[in-house]
């Protein structure tokens, strides 16, 4: 378990400095027609949201892990022989 969390943490750094760019920065030359620049800032944003998103499961999840460990210890300690 501690290998994936490790993992997970190094991908998750390793990907910061494209999802802190701004919009501007991301966004492709203006004489690209492969692909237009709306596509590109759309996926921009869509990498933002998800990190926003990545963020507020990881609180959350932390929060019920904490709470799950906390009543299980209780449980055990008020365990009737």
């Amino acid at each position: 378990m501690k290998n994936v969390l490790v993992f997970l943490h190094a991908f998750l750094l390793s990907r910061i400095p494209a999802a802190l760019a701004c919009v501007g920065c991301r966004e492709p030359g203006v004489g690209n027609s492969e692909e237009p620049q709306t596509v590109l800032a759309g996926v921009g944003l869509s990498i933002g949201v998800l990190c926003m998103l990545a963020v507020v499961f990881a609180v959350v999840g932390s929060m019920v892990f904490m709470i799950v460990r906390t009543c299980r210890s209780l449980d055990e300690k008020n365990k009737v022989p």
